[in-house]
């Protein structure tokens, strides 16, 4: 019985984590990469706050 629990507790978590998966479009994605500073890996990269 304590076996098929854990079965049936593990399926559940598996399609809760598939569920719970928001939808990307590949536009979203290359809109996302638009965005990033291509510096930002670098250390050159322009930073507007003070915090050094």
């Amino acid at each position: 019985m304590r076996k098929t629990l854990s079965i049936l507790a593990i399926a559940v978590f598996t399609l809760g984590l598939f569920s719970c998966e928001s939808e990307t479009s590949v536009a979203e994605t290359e809109n996302l990469f638009e965005t990033l500073d291509p510096d930002a890996n670098t250390g050159n990269s322009k930073s507007d706050d003070d915090r050094n």
